[in-house]
């Protein structure tokens, strides 16, 4: 069960990035309704300048194969006029519950 989470994007590029559940299934091979996509409407703070900034948590379970063609999934699709795209992945393994029961 991946779940993705968004912060630094409108829930529109969610949604839309959304799309392409086809291609990140192939990827990393698991069923397209495993997929949870969770957007965070938060916003980067810096030290007196602005940058655009986009971070995105993968929760599932580890695959360390599959991470650099997600990130460079990720790039393709946000990484944008200068938007700097940090992708951080933690693995729940069994860890994970849904309903009382382990996801993982």
């Amino acid at each position: 069960m991946p779940i993705f989470s968004f912060k630094g994007v409108s829930i529109d590029e969610v949604k839309e990035y959304s799309k392409k559940v086809g291609e990140l299934s192939q990827i990393i091979n698991v069923d397209v309704k495993e997929f949870v996509f969770w957007w965070e409407e938060t916003e980067a703070v810096w030290n007196g300048h602005d940058k655009h900034v986009v971070m995105v948590s993968i929760d599932w379970v580890g695959r360390p194969v599959k991470q650099e063609p997600v990130t460079k999934h990720l790039m393709d699709f946000f990484a944008k006029n200068g938007t700097n795209v940090y992708v951080k992945f933690t693995e729940i393994n069994n860890f994970m519950y849904l309903n009382g029961k382990v996801k993982g």
